[in-house]
């Protein structure tokens, strides 16, 4: 059912999956070492630490705290003091009983999932961190879930563990990982113990970073040569729109699996278009059915220039315009004329016009990327619709 065919692009296809968490991570080595800041007491001195990471989807908050943990608890280790760390996500267990049904399980997988209060569940996990003798880390993902049901109670329960602990060889501390800012949200006993200077900030990724990310993933999980560098920068400018990394390496993803059914065994522009337009596509043939004839005429021509390439220059377009116009019969408007078109298009999202610096030529020049769909599929929906009885209002040219 499952024939066994060797892989022509993916090379380790578990790196391109949310859950694998590389050994760096770029462009948050500030986050890291602010982390690295507040929490170094737990090793040196054993004390509690507590850290509130915000920021939106995609920007690396729970990676970022999957890696600081993994590397806190070897820096520990080569210390000599013995360091653990849970993580929990509020969005799968939303309620206190969940929660710390998930954190007595970490040390006692047996334990049942009935019989036991909030209050006795918390009792046994005081016990068995005692016990354990570590330095423990509890990471509460997505915390803004949790406190709007109004459990604050628990946060402030588990960062005061420390005080009541009679074993000082262990301790808790937390981390909070949240959307949004919810300093707010927590009552004044809480906020005591999370400092608000203890607040890590995650600002949403650039094009740039983002096309950082997408290479350095890529060089991981894709054979050598797995990716045009065109390619990459395109899953990059896509995905900036939300400065998300998460959407970034699930086009990469989708992208590769695309690439594997070719012959050519890299991925291209196309293929990313084609990932994109199953995941969120805006071009639609409701869409193109209410452009008239010049715009259809131009889409075209962009569609028809670009190919394979993530980006072609407006004078391009415009040599490929004047071709397409002599193929359909239509005179080609000027210049101007033909730009306003373009920006059209562009306001309707069926096209991204951006400037760029000309190395060669120098100075900047004009390029347009159909981000949403396949260029050959794009040439071949506006060719269908060229090529039927064509209603009237398509030739209301202006």
């Amino acid at each position: 059912m499952f024939p066994r065919k060797a892989s022509v692009v993916i090379k380790d296809s578990l790196k391109l999956s949310f859950e694998y968490v590389p050994k760096e991570l770029v462009h948050r080595e500030a986050q890291m070492d602010q982390l690295l800041m507040l929490f170094r007491p737990v090793i040196e001195s054993g004390r509690s630490e507590t850290a509130f990471l915000s920021g939106s989807v995609g920007t690396g908050k729970t990676a970022t705290a999957k890696r600081f943990c993994a590397d806190l608890m070897r820096y520990g280790a080569e210390n000599n003091v013995p360091v653990d760390y849970i993580i929990v996500n509020c969005r799968q267990r939303s309620t206190e009983a969940g929660i710390l049904l998930h954190l007595v399980r970490h040390f006692d997988p047996g334990f049942p999932d009935r019989g036991f209060s909030p209050s006795e569940m918390l009792r046994t996990l005081n016990g068995q961190i005692s016990k354990s003798g570590k330095k423990l880390v509890i990471v509460i993902d997505e915390a803004d879930l949790l406190l709007k049901k109004g459990s604050v109670d628990l946060i402030y329960q588990l960062s005061r563990f420390s005080e009541e602990s009679i074993n000082i060889q262990s301790s808790v501390s937390l981390i909070l990982i949240s959307q949004e800012y919810i300093m707010d949200k927590l009552d004044e006993a809480s906020i005591s113990t999370f400092k608000r200077s203890n607040a890590v900030r995650f600002p949403k990724y650039t094009s740039g970073e983002l096309k950082t990310i997408v290479c350095a993933r890529a060089k991981e999980a894709l054979r050598e040569d797995g990716i045009r560098d065109d390619a990459a920068e395109l899953i990059a400018d896509i995905a900036s729109e939300w400065g998300d990394a998460r959407y970034a390496i699930e086009l990469l993803d989708m992208s590769a699996r695309k690439a594997e059914m070719l012959p050519a065994g890299v991925v291209t522009a196309e293929e990313v278009r084609a990932a994109k337009a199953e995941t969120y596509s805006v071009v639609t043939e409701s869409k193109l059915e209410v452009l008239d004839l010049n715009r259809l005429i131009t889409l075209l021509a962009v569609a028809r220039s670009i190919k394979d390439q993530s980006y072609v220059s407006t004078a391009v377009a415009e040599k490929t315009y004047w071709v397409v116009c002599e193929e359909y019969g239509i005179t080609p408007r000027k210049h101007t004329q033909f730009w306003s078109y373009l920006k059209d298009l562009d306001h309707l999202a069926l096209i991204s016009t951006q400037k760029m610096a000309d190395e060669e030529k120098g100075g900047v020049v004009s390029y347009i990327s159909v981000p949403d769909i396949p260029s050959k599929e794009l040439s071949k929906k506006i060719e269908a619709i060229l090529d039927a009885d064509l209603p009237p209002k398509l030739y209301n040219i202006s």
